[in-house]
């Protein structure tokens, strides 16, 4: 087995969750309620073929600066996912 396609792969799938949770944080914020959703809530609504990369999208999010956790259980978009979200949203590739 190739490794060099299995990171690409890994890689893959890694962004799509990343992509998955800013879009799911961003309705959050829209939606002009409470702004935080649970890393429960994140976890049932995943795919599960995705879900072992979550824990991985959202460290990544937050030493990025996507997203913020006040109390480690509990995120939220940052200005900063909104505006990274907008410009993957540009960049992405039409099927």
């Amino acid at each position: 087995m190739d490794k060099t396609s299995n990171s690409g792969d890994d890689n893959g799938v890694l962004h799509n969750v990343e992509g998955f949770v800013l879009e799911r944080l961003l309705s959050k914020h829209d939606s002009g309620g409470d702004p935080l959703i649970g890393i429960g809530d994140l976890m049932e609504s995943i795919d599960t073929a995705m879900s072992p990369v979550l824990d991985q999208a959202i460290e990544g999010l937050i030493a990025q600066g996507l997203i913020h956790s006040p109390d480690g259980e509990n995120y939220q978009i940052t200005q900063d996912g909104i505006n990274e979200l907008e410009n993957r949203k540009r960049e992405a590739i039409p099927l």
